[in-house]
């Protein structure tokens, strides 16, 4: 009974504890998110007069800044996580598409993408915390179909990096993926290849069904893995409208397939008690 009771009170300290440092995390987004403008832009006007070299440091500034606070998480410990294959984010001018199935998936590939863009949704801008860096970053508004596959083609060829949810939000809990046809018909009219990139959570967390203040009773763990590039030369072959609906159905398929053979990976891994473990970074 003593027993019982002792971890009883370590679980109710730990877990009192990961609420606080995740109030913690969520403050420490929102004065990156007002200060880095405040701090960069300035000196970024001064020092490059060039808008696509202005927006290029800025986004690295923001990748540096992103890899501090996952690790910051970390150390605080909101969640655990790792990255397998983390070399494939490394190379300029890709095309990254990823399911989406929490809040922090974002940060996290900013995090390991040395130039990245991305696309949001447009009343982003006028967030407090976001509008400041969005707008230094040159981040791609998803407010205008033709613009937007121009901006992003644009991006890609510059050799930055866009990443793309193709479901547009982040995943309900317990619904099959479903993928809209944006993400495709910027790959097939930027013919580019496109480097997947699947994200498991668990428990799962900061879904849209999730408050921040509601935490999983046990430590989240965030799992990333890159795969190898897919290409598109067999939908070239057909006309655009119904190569992006094709397209976009075997990505589906391939994410669906993909998320269950890495949560098999995870578990194989690192054990049914995946999320507690004390995970080791996969990679740079």
């Amino acid at each position: 009974m003593a027993l019982e009771s002792h971890n009883a009170m370590i679980f109710s300290i730990n877990y009192l504890w990961r609420l606080v440092a995740t109030a913690l995390g969520f403050i420490l987004f929102g004065i990156m998110g007002l200060l880095i403008p405040w701090v960069i832009g300035p000196w970024l006007y001064w020092r490059y007069s060039d808008q696509q070299q202005r927006q290029q440091q800025a986004r690295a500034f923001i990748h540096r800044s992103f890899r501090w606070y996952i690790h910051a998480l970390r150390w605080l410990g909101v969640v655990t996580w790792d990255i397998r294959h983390a070399e494939r984010l490394q190379r300029p001018g890709l095309l990254v598409l990823a399911n989406h199935p929490c809040l922090l998936d974002v940060a996290f590939l900013m995090a390991f993408i040395p130039n990245p863009n991305c696309i949001v949704k447009e009343r982003l801008f006028s967030n407090p915390f976001m509008r400041g860096y969005l707008r230094l970053t040159g981040f791609i508004a998803n407010n205008e179909a033709v613009g937007l596959i121009e901006d992003a083609r644009a991006s890609i060829a510059s050799g930055s990096s866009l990443v793309i949810f193709p479901e547009g939000t982040r995943t309900a809990p317990g619904e099959p993926l479903y993928f809209q046809r944006g993400a495709a018909n910027v790959a097939l009219r930027a013919q580019v290849r496109i480097t997947p990139v699947t994200i498991v959570c668990t428990p799962l967390t900061l879904t849209k069904k999730h408050r921040w203040y509601h935490i999983p009773q046990r430590k989240p763990h965030i799992s990333l893995l890159v795969g190898e590039d897919i290409s598109l030369v067999d939908y070239y072959q057909q006309p655009v409208a119904g190569a992006a609906r094709t397209l976009t159905r075997d990505l589906q398929l391939y994410f669906t397939e993909e998320l269950k053979n890495h949560e098999r990976d995870i578990h194989r891994r690192f054990g049914a008690g995946v999320e507690t473990a004390d995970y080791r970074h996969i990679g740079p």
